[in-house]
């Protein structure tokens, strides 16, 4: 804690030194020694409409960085120096990061310490199966970790599903590291007898994983599910140990805060409405009470493993996967889509689901594996949903089941979006 304590006060006296929006911002709260909960959060939308000024390099600004993204090989060093990095995210909304060498390194040694906790080394036949392009942080961490391992067959989620059966099959890893969608994929191409890879371990990151996953591991492969916990904007996290039972925090290298809608803070076991981080180790993007819209709840006792490291019991989804419903008896009542999950993975039939608000209901866009008539899968979808809504309090006017051949990953992410605004 001491060591967390003098890294934050260096972290920002570096901050309002030189950046001139955290000078404007918060150079008098710093100045008058006031705790980090009294400073001001820094919102992704608030970050891109100041990032030429919350930057400290005045040579850079966000109309470079996005001509770099946007250039033929935006895995390029910017100035020979720099990485960049972009994100859609759950919110949908655009964020861009900027890492220099020093945390860079950082993000890097994080990833490589977090897989050290779960066995895996330079000799470890591992592998990764994450997005494709280079502006997506998953792609860099990859290649950067690839260097140090055995030769790893380059695999990603928009290829298609026979070439990465065939590819897996041939290096037989020990582990793959993926979305949790792309685990529910390979664990069908497995019980259907394509692939047949016996990996020890499952690790997955960038998406809400749900139990549903953990136990398609254990019945398809006997693996455990490690997650992991990484955002764009400023890295690797987070992850858990072997005893899968939450995810250790990166306390040497960030500043976790766990708030309620009002930002308040809530105590170790409570759900809070946002996670704000303050980054550490990244002095040209410098991120105080950066605002991440992930449902988190806090470890209340050590974990039996013996690491220091305090860690996330459960991450519950995104605030922007919550959905609203007409409550039984009158009023309003939220239930986040995570929870909906379950109606959908143990429907037959079902391959890939999205949700979209309805004003009065919800729409459900599914996909299908072939050989299942789609509307007694509609059916059983929709009334498995309307009994899982029943049972939080809800009482949606309607409910509509959209069967469609494929449901795209979306962003340079390629991630799974679960919830998504509703096509006019």
């Amino acid at each position: 804690m001491a060591y967390q304590e003098r890294k934050l006060a260096s972290a920002l006296q570096h901050a309002v030194g030189s950046s001139p929006y955290y000078r404007d911002t918060i150079a008098a709260l710093v100045a008058s020694g006031a705790a980090l909960e009294e400073l001001p959060i820094l919102t992704k939308h608030a970050l891109m409409q100041n990032f030429d000024r919350v930057v400290t390099d005045a040579r850079l600004d966000r109309a470079l960085l996005e001509h770099h993204l946007e250039g033929e090989d935006p895995g390029a060093l910017l100035f020979g120096e720099f990485r960049v990095a972009a994100t859609g995210g759950t919110t949908g909304e655009k964020g861009i990061a900027i890492f220099d060498d020093r945390a860079w390194l950082e993000a890097i040694a994080n990833t490589l310490r977090f897989q050290k906790i779960v066995g895996i080394d330079e000799k470890t036949r591992s592998m990764g199966i994450f997005a494709s392009s280079a502006i997506h942080i998953s792609s860099r961490i990859g290649a950067e970790v690839r260097a140090i391992r055995p030769p790893a067959p380059r695999l990603n989620v928009l290829m298609p599903i026979e070439d990465i059966v065939a590819q897996l099959n041939l290096y037989s890893p020990e582990v793959v590291s993926t979305y949790p969608s792309f685990v529910r994929v390979l664990g069908n191409e497995q019980r259907a007898g394509r692939l047949s890879i016996k990996p020890r371990l499952i690790r997955t990151s960038a998406e809400t994983l749900s139990q549903d996953v953990r136990d398609i591991a254990a019945e398809v492969w006997g693996a455990t599910v490690a997650n992991s916990y990484t955002c764009t904007e400023v890295g690797a996290m987070g992850h858990e140990c072997e005893m899968a039972d939450g995810l250790h925090l990166a306390e040497d290298s960030f500043v976790f805060e766990v708030v309620d809608i009002n930002n308040k803070p809530v105590p170790n076991g409570t759900a809070g409405a946002r996670l704000l981080v303050t980054t550490l180790t990244n002095r040209i993007l410098p991120l105080v009470r950066y605002e991440i819209s992930d449902i988190v709840t806090l470890a209340t006792e050590p974990c039996r493993c013996g690491l220091p490291l305090w860690r996330i019991s459960s991450i519950e989804g995104r605030r922007e996967e919550m959905l609203q419903f007409s409550r039984k008896g009158g009023g309003i009542v939220e239930v986040h889509a995570h929870r909906l999950r379950s109606s959908l993975t143990r429907t037959g039939g079902v391959r890939q689901f999205q949700f979209s608000q309805l004003p009065d209901g919800l729409e459900i866009t599914i996909s299908l594996f072939a050989d299942f008539d789609h509307r007694m899968v509609a059916q059983s979808v929709e009334d498995s949903l309307r009994e899982t809504l029943a049972n939080a309090g809800a009482e949606p006017r309607r409910i509509v089941v959209r069967a469609v051949q494929s449901i795209e990953r979306n962003g340079p992410g390629a991630k799974e979006r679960l919830v998504v605004a509703r096509a006019p």
